[in-house]
């Protein structure tokens, strides 16, 4: 798969690097379960509605916060049904995702730690 956007039922999206987790191979290959890489959940800043903030033009800030930031793991397995959709995310979106990363890379690189903070 690729960067998604993935709903799960308790109402979280996150925006993830998304793959597939299959066992055995060929006729016997059978899906597991699905992989998050470097889950950030999403939420809108400010207390406008998304659909007004759309139907004037205006953009909005959207917030990342680590998944689960009581883990230093960057990588989660999560069962099929924990999962109502998974949808792609607006290009601007994805990119500000990677630059999330990259800046969390860079900040670990020069720190020599992990970081848990939000943007």
């Amino acid at each position: 798969m690729a960067v998604s956007i993935v709903t799960l039922k308790t109402g979280d999206r996150i925006i993830t690097e998304l793959k597939e987790i299959f066992d055995g191979e060929g006729e016997d290959k059978r899906g597991v379960c699905l992989l998050m890489e470097d889950p950030y959940i999403l939420n809108l800043d400010g207390s406008t509605p998304q659909y007004l903030t759309e139907a004037h033009g205006m953009e909005y800030q959207v917030r990342f916060s680590k998944w689960n930031p009581y883990s230093p793991d960057w990588q989660f397995k999560i069962p099929y049904d924990s999962v109502m959709t998974i949808s792609n995310p607006e290009p601007g979106l994805e990119n500000a995702w990677k630059q999330k990363l990259a800046q969390r890379d860079e900040e670990q690189k020069d720190n020599g730690t992990s970081t848990e903070d939000e943007s």
